[in-house]
């Protein structure tokens, strides 16, 4: 039997990699639509200065990413007849669906300190019901496949929920937003739409992966919590991939935070223009994880990560050549590019985090996929919030001119803000997550090495399947 043969056997049956993906569809949804529209709603619909939106971002971020590791040791603790991470999917979905709803119907007439307030809170919701979500979720790859390939095939459709997320946060949005009365009414039935498709797909996941093949709580174990500990500090693969995601994302929460601005202010186009491009790179994403799995049988995921991200920043930093002259086209190209090279860093960094959580089980015989999961999100968190507080704060500093009305002139050091965090500051922090690769060594090969000399790499609870 050939290889291809092979690799066709292990992969996870559709219905359950669809199912397991759609939960990422909502979550993307609402993290892209925030991410893209938020802050410009809360500063030039709300009045609120983008300093303080600043300060309210990180506040809320630091927040959720404190909350990360709690939530990890909870579902790595839980036991239900749902398994220990399923139980979180309806929770989490639920409330980051309220949060959302209610973000985008704060009014300014509640007023300044009071407009405050209510983001506060509802930012803090969000954050909750997205870590009751995301950690138990993303804990769940390692669980269910122990083959080096079957992991990257699966966690292609949570790339490919990303994708359609993105579209929807980056294109469709601004589209709903213009067609359905524009302005902060617009911002609010668009809302109404969204919060309910992630109840939905929250909802999609928790009963499509019933048949998910799971682990079960520890009950004892000889090894103490420093030993854990030291174990953790000395998965080198896993702390590299932190340093990578960090800085990726944290770029990524820059770009995104700029890019309505830059859309608004320095190419002179509006919501429509932004859907357009929004479409067009999200549609490029959704292209890279079937180019990836193709590449990943010929090279390993580090040497595609390592070029992915060395495309990515000088494309960014052609950003510094754009203004209101530039074709269309080109402005779409470069679009495109972006959404192909990110794409790809998305991809391969989710493939590979379930391999460094098989290294640790391989060390230790522990299945502790929540701890680590909750860690890999923690970075994520802490990489948007510096990513999405330096974006406000360095328009802040530079005098960005707030508004309640959608729109006001812009003095040349705002412009020049935006410039730096469209293209400038985006490009480094790619750069830096070249640097975390290099040392990377977790292939293919020390994949199946440890599978044989453990004996299986995630151990199964012989209850694989609760109803």
């Amino acid at each position: 039997m050939g290889d291809n043969d092979d690799r066709r056997i292990n992969r996870l049956p559709l219905s359950l990699c669809i199912g397991w993906g759609l939960g990422t569809l909502g979550i993307s949804i609402m993290f892209n639509t925030l991410n893209i529209l938020m802050q410009r709603f809360a500063t030039d619909y709300l009045g609120v200065l983008a300093i303080t939106w600043g300060y309210i971002y990180l506040g809320a971020k630091i927040y959720d990413a404190v909350t990360d590791p709690v939530m990890g040791i909870i579902s790595d603790h839980t036991r239900s007849r749902w398994g220990r991470r399923r139980p979180y999917l309806l929770l989490g979905g639920a409330l980051a669906a309220m949060a959302f709803f209610g973000l985008f119907h704060v009014s300014p007439a509640a007023g300044g300190n009071h407009t405050v307030l209510l983001l506060v809170l509802l930012m803090l919701l969000y954050s909750t019901g997205y870590t009751i979500f995301n950690v138990p979720y993303m804990a769940m790859p390692a669980e269910m496949t122990s083959d080096y390939h079957a992991r990257s095939h699966l966690v292609s459709f949570r790339v490919y929920a990303i994708g359609f997320g993105t579209i929807a946060g980056l294109s469709v949005a601004p589209m709903l937003i213009g067609s359905l009365g524009g302005g902060k009414q617009g911002h609010e039935s668009m809302a109404t739409i969204y919060a309910l498709i992630i109840l939905i797909t929250s909802f999609a996941c928790f009963f499509m992966t019933r048949n998910a093949k799971q682990t079960i709580p520890e009950r004892n174990s000889d090894l103490g919590f420093s030993q854990r500990v030291r174990l953790i500090a000395a998965n080198k693969p896993f702390l590299l991939l932190i340093g990578v995601k960090f800085a990726q994302l944290a770029g990524l929460a820059i770009n995104q935070a700029a890019l309505v601005y830059f859309i608004v202010h320095v190419l002179g186009k509006g919501y429509a223009f932004l859907g357009l491009y929004g479409l067009i790179a999200s549609i490029c994403l959704l292209l890279a994880p079937p180019l990836c799995l193709y590449a990943g049988y010929r090279y390993d995921k580090r040497a595609i990560f390592i070029f992915s991200s060395l495309f990515y920043a000088l494309t960014m930093l052609t950003w510094l050549f754009s203004g209101s002259e530039e074709t269309t086209s080109l402005v779409l190209l470069r679009g495109a590019l972006l959404g192909l090279s990110g794409g790809a860093m998305l991809m391969m960094g989710q493939a590979m985090l379930p391999d460094t959580i098989g290294y640790d089980h391989a060390r230790s015989g522990l299945n502790r996929e929540g701890v680590f999961a909750g860690i890999y999100t923690t970075a994520e968190k802490l990489a948007f919030a510096f990513g999405g507080a330096l974006a406000s704060f360095t328009l802040g500093f530079m005098g960005y001119q707030s508004s309640t009305t959608g729109y006001a002139e812009q003095p040349d050091s705002a412009l020049v803000a935006i410039y730096l965090c469209m293209g400038v500051l985006p490009a480094v922090m790619a750069l830096l997550s070249y640097i975390f690769l290099l040392p990377y060594n977790l292939d293919e090969r020390k994949i199946k090495e440890m599978g044989e000399k453990s004996g299986a790499i995630i151990a199964s609870s012989g209850n694989g399947n609760p109803g």
